[in-house]
């Protein structure tokens, strides 16, 4: 099986978006951890909007126009 993690950020004036492949499951849930807790910490939940599941994590600040996600994609 094969293991994608997706992550995209839109800030005012950056953006940002990369994909990681994996054939390891757990090297795959890793990546995904550290992407997720960049987004936690670029953005403050409160205030967001934020999506927490175990294969999705997003946060939007519609108010600034900003938002990032981070998932895991399998085949």
């Amino acid at each position: 099986m094969r293991y994608q993690v997706i992550f995209e950020f839109q800030g005012d004036d950056s953006s940002i978006s990369d994909v990681y492949n994996y054939s390891d499951e757990q090297q795959a849930l890793d990546k995904f951890a550290e992407l997720r807790d960049s987004l936690m910490h670029a953005l403050d939940p409160d205030g967001c909007e934020v999506t927490d599941e175990p294969a999705l994590y997003s946060v939007k600040h519609s108010g600034e126009g900003i938002f990032g996600y981070v998932r895991i994609l399998t085949d």
